[in-house]
């Protein structure tokens, strides 16, 4: 039995990894998202199918299973928008400071003028304690070592710039 130039079972193959190639980006998408490994295996084995149909039926056959293919993913997007799917993977709110997103953290204001200790060597950036508080911090000039006495000259949002205390001796 044969069906545009090739056997009924050809076909099915063909078709077959058409759809499995489908259902592997779907599990990519919806079920796995950020893996990536389902999304590049399904898109080839889509086009195994293609190729295979290609391969054993001639052009035709694989000009129809492409056909398939195609018509199969514009239904698929048609769904996704029709189920609203799509806002599930895109953000579409804004990331605004009134909707609770900021990055910087409020009260850092009150360490302006205050001395402490490095942590750890400023390379310029590194740790800093004052007080009970550890802080990153970066130094105004260059390295500022392990132990030494700093003190706080700005706070500009998450951004604390020390310089090194001068010894008193």
């Amino acid at each position: 039995m044969s069906f545009l130039g090739g056997e009924v079972l050809e076909w099915v193959y063909s078709l077959a990894l058409l759809l499995l190639g489908f259902a592997l980006v779907l599990l990519e998408i919806f079920v796995i998202p950020g893996i990536n490994i389902f999304g590049v295996v399904g898109l080839l084995t889509a086009v195994a199918g293609i190729g295979y149909a290609y391969v054993n039926m001639g052009g035709l056959a694989a000009g129809v299973v492409a056909g398939v293919g195609l018509a199969g993913i514009a239904i698929l997007v048609r769904l996704m928008l029709k189920v609203r799917a799509w806002n599930r993977l895109v953000l579409n709110e804004d990331m605004t400071r009134k909707a609770g997103y900021d990055s910087v953290k409020p009260g850092r204001e009150d360490l302006l003028g205050q001395t402490g200790e490095v942590l750890t060597t400023l390379r310029p950036a590194g740790r800093a304690q004052f007080g009970e508080r550890v802080v990153d911090v970066v130094s105004e000039g260059g390295y500022i070592e392990r132990g030494e006495q700093i003190e706080v000259l700005k706070v500009a949002g998450n951004r604390v710039v020390v310089q090194l205390v001068p010894s008193k001796r």
